[in-house]
């Protein structure tokens, strides 16, 4: 049986926005970094810590939803970040050193496809990203029949393209509103990266802005195009991943700020929808996604960090 959100009217009036906890992991080390909605409803989640694990929600709109690990990647310091649906039921992971080593980032595959009644799904290498220092979000080219993602790199402040059939990469986009804290070789840049209606959108964790470039189909930047600042979030001090609605709004998670965001399709209004510095709620808020089923589609999960877990979110009655 479903279990009901609670309901109330959400305007800028109204908040925060109704939510509920989906899952939350028993370890207060999980840290979960990302997210993504398979086409059946269930979750995926990305974990930086204690380990470099891929989990399985299964039922997150139930009074029961359970967690699996159904991938992990050994090697110390390693962590999984962003994941992109490639084709259906089909997903590009990150995997990346923390520390920002060298020879140490890598992108795969992760296939459900295979009809196995576990949902345990196949994975393989797409490609080892040499260069790259800390790889963060991912998303899908769709002019390239989504087999091309776009993968940021926060440390070196630019955007890989990953060509998912061949492992083929190279870097496309390094625009200075990628950049991090120019006096700090570690300071996070880009960072959540959303492909819409042909631009490029991407979070600066360290300028706390979001910002989006015109692009081609095959995810270089148009001719003449220049970075557009959609939005900067006053008053935090860090930017993390955020989801785009299908009304064009941008729900951004601020981590350190303990808060998500709603800013409005032209960026003129920014407006603390759920959580607080002090609050718990959404605790070290990484990222976001939208519902994909008839019982979801108005939810917005968002994930945490330290304690990892879920929330959805409803944003069903949220109006500008």
């Amino acid at each position: 049986m479903a279990a009901k959100l609670p309901t109330a009217q959400a305007s800028a009036s109204s908040l925060p926005l109704p939510y509920r906890e989906v899952y939350q992991f028993s370890n207060s080390s999980t840290y979960i970094e990302n997210i993504a909605v398979r086409q059946n409803g269930d979750l995926l989640a990305t974990l930086l810590s204690p380990a470099a694990h891929l989990y399985l929600i299964q039922d997150p709109h139930s009074d029961s939803p359970s967690a699996s690990l159904v991938h992990s990647v050994d090697g110390e310091g390693e962590g999984l970040l962003g994941i992109a649906e490639t084709k259906p039921d089909t997903f590009l992971v990150v995997e990346s050193s923390l520390a920002g080593l060298p020879n140490a980032s890598a992108v795969f595959e992760v296939n459900f496809n295979n009809n196995n009644a576990q949902a345990t799904p196949s994975t393989r290498l797409v490609a080892n990203l040499t260069e790259a220092l800390v790889l963060n979000g991912a998303a899908a080219l769709p002019g390239c029949d989504h087999d091309v993602v776009l993968v940021a790199d926060s440390f070196l402040g630019q955007v890989f393209r990953v060509d998912t059939r061949t492992g083929h990469y190279d870097v496309p986009i390094k625009v200075p509103e990628m950049k991090g804290n120019p006096n700090s070789n570690t300071s996070v840049g880009v960072n959540g990266v959303k492909v819409r209606n042909g631009y490029l959108y991407f979070s600066n964790s360290f300028t706390v802005s979001i910002y989006r470039l015109k692009i081609t189909q095959d995810g270089s930047p148009a001719e003449g195009a220049t970075v557009e600042t959609v939005a900067t979030v006053q008053g935090e001090t860090f930017l993390d991943d955020f989801a785009i609605g299908a009304d064009g709004t941008i729900w951004a998670a601020s981590n350190r700020g303990n808060t998500t965001y709603a800013i409005s399709p032209d960026g003129k209004t920014v407006v603390p929808v759920l959580g607080s510095a002090n609050s718990m709620v959404v605790k070290g808020d990484t990222a976001a996604a939208f519902g994909r089923t008839e019982l979801d589609r108005h939810v917005l999960y968002v994930t945490t960090s330290r304690p990892g877990k879920v929330v959805a979110v409803d944003t069903s009655k949220y109006h500008w």
